[in-house]
């Protein structure tokens, strides 16, 4: 039967495919996520590595647990601190820090030669509809350039990775990025992608009125 999990069980999931996994985590806040990838990683030999840029130690004390205080897109300090994500690589990274699409986009260009063969990228809340039935502009909008930024660089990355987005009532959306090429492998350059004005999708049924009286 299938089964239905939230995202960080279905993170964990993956994870528990992998041997000895090593997770790192782009955003700990209260650490709920966190606690959930420790609790894993002590049961089966793996290791978190977690970046904030607030200081969220108290989260645990776990020896399975490294945890850095810092701007994620500083890459040379988060490599500097730790080391195993260059020597060795990553099976799974999480993106659920700053929820902006440049950033999100930077994140995935900087650390996706760290990903090993076959790990995966989970970017979280890339769903804007739950905030657009609450009427919520700011958040609709900044969900909706988050999910183009992801898929501008899936477009971007085609004979590398592939993409998946899941939806579920409960949570804001996940993005998931499968890595096919090797450990190491940098990607491409982005490109921006065309895309139309936004004042066009409001005018849109107007002009499609239009055209129609005229046919």
């Amino acid at each position: 039967m299938f089964k239905f999990l939230d995202h960080i069980d279905l993170m964990i999931d993956f994870a528990s495919t992998r041997s000895n996994p090593v997770i790192l985590e782009f955003g700990v806040e209260r650490g709920s996520s966190t606690k959930k990838f420790i609790n894993f990683a002590e049961k089966n030999n793996a290791k978190i590595f977690s970046v904030d840029i607030n200081d969220c130690s108290q989260v645990s004390n776990s020896k399975n647990w490294q945890f850095l205080q810092s701007d994620d897109l500083n890459i040379n300090y988060v490599i500097e601190n730790f080391g195993e994500i260059e020597k060795t690589g990553v099976d799974l990274i999480y993106i659920d820090s700053y929820h902006e699409d440049k950033h999100v986009q930077k994140l995935l260009s900087l650390y996706f030669k760290y990903v090993k063969k076959n790990g995966v990228i989970f970017v979280d809340d890339v769903d804007s509809i739950p905030f657009r039935k609450k009427k919520d502009i700011w958040n609709s909008i900044v969900y909706d350039l988050t999910i183009d930024a992801v898929k501008e660089f899936y477009y971007n990355n085609t004979e590398f990775c592939s993409l998946k987005i899941l939806f579920d009532q409960n949570e804001n959306g996940l993005a998931v990025i499968h890595k096919k090429n090797n450990f190491g492998d940098e990607p491409n350059k982005i490109f921006k992608i065309w895309n139309y004005n936004p004042i066009i999708k409001i005018i849109y049924p107007y002009l499609r009125k239009i055209a129609k009286f005229f046919k």
